[in-house]
């Protein structure tokens, strides 16, 4: 019988980069820029959906996260993509 442990997995949701990244558009102009934080040059907005999944070994759990991702649409991938790492 295999060995089941527990692994962190990160879902990175990221706007793609061709697409505009408003709320990384508002801090640039609103908030950096116009605090003088002039060496910054672009800000794009991501969100992190943190798992702690059971399974066999790493690559069988980031599997698992990728399905759970798809199947109940934790993001749009015509607007974004969706990045899995994980640890043990």
């Amino acid at each position: 019988m295999a060995t089941v442990s527990e692994f962190k997995i990160d879902l990175l949701i990221s706007p793609k980069p061709e697409l505009r990244n408003p709320e990384g558009e508002t801090i640039l102009q609103d908030l950096l820029l116009r605090n003088n934080f002039d060496y910054v040059t672009s800000v794009s907005v991501s969100k992190v959906i943190q798992l702690i999944v059971k399974a066999e070994n790493l690559e069988d759990a980031k599997s698992k996260a990728l399905v759970i991702c798809d199947e109940l649409r934790l993001y749009n991938p015509l607007v974004s993509s969706c990045t899995v790492r994980g640890t043990e």
